[in-house]
């Protein structure tokens, strides 16, 4: 993204978690407690995949056909997964630094709507 700088500051990692109570919890037998949610979780020799980039600009390597990211299908999300990320947002977002305006009167540049 254009103007945006690099972070320098303590970041975290947010995760999505999948109910797998169907299959991946004794074959099915053991149900997530979602009473229990929001959950913390902790991360041992996480790697992450990721593009390297370049402090004189952009590195061309990022937008790589072998990187699956850069694939047409992942560009755009259709209706159905649109409303589902909404209704995400809507149910479990604690705080959203992009509409703050207390605190940004202008909106930071990674803020802009796709």
């Amino acid at each position: 993204m254009n103007g945006v700088g690099f972070p320098n500051k303590a970041m975290q990692l947010v995760v999505s978690l999948w109910d797998g109570s169907s299959w991946a919890t004794d074959g099915g037998k053991t149900k997530a407690n979602w009473a229990h949610a929001p959950f913390l979780a902790h991360f041992q020799d996480f790697r992450i995949d990721g593009c390297v980039s370049s402090p004189s600009g952009p590195n061309k390597d990022c937008y790589s056909s072998r990187y699956p990211w850069n694939n047409q299908r992942f560009w755009q999300l259709n209706s159905r997964q649109l409303r589902a990320y909404e209704n995400v947002k809507r149910k479990y977002m604690n705080y959203d630094y992009c509409t703050d305006r207390s605190r940004y009167r202008v909106p930071p540049p990674e803020c802009h709507e796709w």
